[in-house]
């Protein structure tokens, strides 16, 4: 069976979790950074390479995938500007398609439906890209 990567919903906007999880860090003021970028309702929009590389080796595989995929979303590099609404729909998701509830972080997407931002999973974004909008 495979294992799905999946972010407890219980983490978000929760201080004291974030708090647990810098005991053991050396990079303590990039994984408080690089968590609230993936927790908080109210975190950053934008996390600096230099802190999400020191954070790396203290995040959980869900979370290393996730800060890699929003960091690229969130900085433009896939020529799109429009990273604060991209981690605003991320975030309010909670990382977990929003047409099926499928909760694994590899297969989101973001897609743009009638001007707002949607996450949902590689399958419920081709069934709506391939024959939903084709009515």
């Amino acid at each position: 069976m495979i294992e799905h990567l999946t972010i407890d919903p219980g983490r978000f906007n929760n201080a004291a979790f974030i708090k647990s999880r810098l005991a053991s860090a050396d990079a303590q003021d990039a994984v408080r950074t690089a968590l609230r970028f993936l927790y908080f309702d109210d975190g950053p929009f934008n996390l600096p390479d230099d802190q999400r590389k020191a954070a790396e080796p203290y995040l959980e595989p869900a979370e290393r995938l996730l800060v890699g995929w929003l960091a690229i979303r969130t900085k433009g590099l896939l020529g799109n500007s429009d990273g604060k609404a991209e981690m605003t729909a991320a975030r309010s998701a909670r990382y977990r398609c929003q047409a099926c509830g499928f909760p694994d972080v590899r297969v989101l997407n973001l897609d743009e439906v009638d001007g707002s931002l949607e996450c949902l999973c590689a399958n419920c974004h081709v069934i709506r890209t391939r024959w939903q909008r084709r009515r």
